[in-house]
């Protein structure tokens, strides 16, 4: 349970791991009454979203996405699987309970050595389901291409990674590359459109990459030019995840810039 008398910032050698690999993963942040709680609201979320009004489903890139504009939020399908759900973003506007799981010393406090600001607030959240057999893979990425053209400091954003269940390879866990941060953008994919903001995958050798097999409850912290994926669930296991990603106090959040864009189009 949260110790609300302790700092929960990075000691001194994570800070110089975080330097060198570009993530930091604690083991037993959250209980697995607390994984088990934080769940469930998941899935009353998702539930929701699955029985409200269908809008149209669109391939962009390697993703299948849905506009749920009652909501504010975009839920992503599986694309070999167009009725189950890969992930919802953003999420703290629908569910004051998740929005509260964001706002934790646990998550939050790491994300401002990230960050490099002692006052840090949320820029995005989303949530990440890979179904038992059917949860597909998450491509080779940054997260920097996909946020440098909605903000200034897209650099300096930090996301904090929720294990919900056990991660191993054959449920899909994250992937990563050490020390893939320390370059800036690496090439991307020679196409049009969203899919120009995914990696070029002949471009990076995937040696490189680390599989966080790692229990229900770590956090794994990384920062904007980390490079990563996960690959298909083949197990007969969910494996779930939330994503919180911070910056520093004073900049807006993502669902208020996407607003702002779709005002300017229609201006």
């Amino acid at each position: 349970m949260l110790d609300k008398t302790r700092t929960y910032r990075m000691d001194a050698a994570e800070r110089e791991q975080l330097a060198r690999d570009g993530y930091v993963v604690r083991e037993g942040v959250f209980s697995r009454a607390e994984c088990a709680a934080i769940a469930a609201e998941c899935e009353t979320m998702v539930g929701a979203l699955e029985a409200a009004k269908r809008g149209e489903k669109l391939r962009v890139g390697s993703y299948m996405f849905e506009a749920n504009l009652d909501a504010a939020t975009v839920v992503k399908w599986e694309p070999f699987f167009p009725d189950v759900v890969q992930g919802v973003e953003p999420f703290a506007h629908i569910s004051t309970p998740l929005r509260d799981w964001g706002l934790d010393a646990r998550l939050v406090d790491p994300a401002k050595d990230i960050c490099g600001d002692d006052d840090v607030v949320l820029f995005t959240e989303k949530l990440n389901v890979k179904r038992a057999r059917h949860g597909g893979s998450i491509i080779l990425h940054q997260d920097f291409p996909y946020w440098e053209n909605m903000t200034p400091i897209a650099a300096q954003i930090s996301t904090a990674m929720i294990f919900l269940d056990d991660a191993d390879r054959a449920n899909g866990c994250l992937e990563v590359a050490p020390g893939s941060h320390t370059v800036g953008k690496h090439p991307q994919r020679a196409t049009d459109g969203f899919g120009s903001l995914e990696m070029d995958p002949d471009q990076f050798d995937h040696e490189r990459l680390v599989a966080l097999e790692v229990p229900a409850g770590a956090v794994a912290f990384f920062g904007a030019f980390l490079v990563h994926r996960s690959l298909p669930n083949t197990s007969d296991r969910d494996r779930r995840a939330l994503l919180y990603s911070y910056q520093p106090a004073g900049h807006p959040h993502a669902l208020e810039l996407h607003r702002l864009f779709r005002d300017r189009a229609k201006a």
